[in-house]
């Protein structure tokens, strides 16, 4: 499960074109530094519980609780899906996701048949404000040289 957020931040997308084409196509350092600040974020929303858009997630259902014999931790049971997190960058991107393939039905959530909502989402990737501003100060730091 991964997400494409060039299409949010279309201006830095504009950015970072120009600094790729000035710097010869390498901007693998820039790309790793925005994928570990976008992996720690993404981490992090499991303690917040929140999505990227700070929006709290739904709490479990008291079925869901019994079922893992009173634990109400949200998206996580073995811990599995957030050891998963992590990130791949090159010279001209940076993926963020996860290779858990329920990790999809936690972000998007699921329908029943009749189209009535049988697991709520609970996003955890995307790019909060917060992520889009540190974002900005990576790239800032690296037009000044200190990445």
């Amino acid at each position: 499960m991964q997400i494409d957020i060039t299409h949010d931040i279309p201006a830095l997308n504009e950015h970072l074109t120009g600094l790729q084409q000035r710097l010869n196509g390498n901007l693998t350092p820039l790309m790793q530094a925005i994928g570990s600040v976008l992996e720690g974020s993404t981490r992090q929303r499991f303690a917040d519980k929140q999505s990227p858009n700070g929006v709290a997630w739904a709490v479990l259902m008291p079925s869901t609780v019994k079922a893992k014999n009173g634990r109400s931790n949200i998206l996580v049971d073995s811990g599995d899906l957030i050891r998963s997190i992590t990130f791949h960058a090159t010279s001209d991107s940076v993926v963020v996701g996860t290779d858990r393939p329920y990790g999809k039905y936690h972000q998007t959530g699921t329908k029943k048949a009749n189209g009535t909502t049988k697991m709520v989402a609970r996003p955890f990737l995307g790019l909060s404000e917060d992520d889009k501003s540190e974002i900005g100060d990576l790239i800032n730091d690296f037009l000044a040289g200190n990445l």
